[in-house]
């Protein structure tokens, strides 16, 4: 694959991310579990070429997608803010733990897989 299509389809992933995040920030009542919203997790860290695509993924997760749905869901529940706002520093540490940790550990590991893969093919 040409390496111009291959950065294309990084930026496209990088973009589809928050979308899919609001996505299921709107589906809170309708899941029944949280086996969907994990497996588009790691579908996601499979596909992220490197930790750069995915941090600017999850910047624009926070810096877009967030406040969007804050400002589709606030007007529709009364304190939707208000509780947000007061909980942020917990839902943060949260996000971290279990959502940017585990993503950035399976891209990593992907990556050395891939590395070593192609190292140990190159050598034979």
């Amino acid at each position: 694959m040409k390496r111009s299509r291959l950065k294309v389809s990084q930026i496209v992933i990088t973009l589809v991310y928050p979308m899919a995040f609001f996505c299921f920030l709107n589906l809170d009542q309708q899941l029944d579990s949280w086996a969907i919203p994990i497996a588009v997790l790691i579908l996601f860290s499979l596909l992220w070429e490197n930790l750069t695509y995915l941090l600017i993924s999850n910047l624009f997760t926070w810096v877009i997608a967030i406040p969007l749905w804050l400002v589709i869901r606030a007007p529709m529940e009364e304190q939707t803010f208000a509780i947000f706002t007061a909980s942020l520093p917990f839902i943060i540490l949260l996000y971290i733990g279990c959502v940017l940790i585990p993503e950035m550990l399976i891209v990593s590991a992907k990556n050395f897989i891939i590395k070593e893969f192609k190292r140990r093919n190159t050598t034979k």
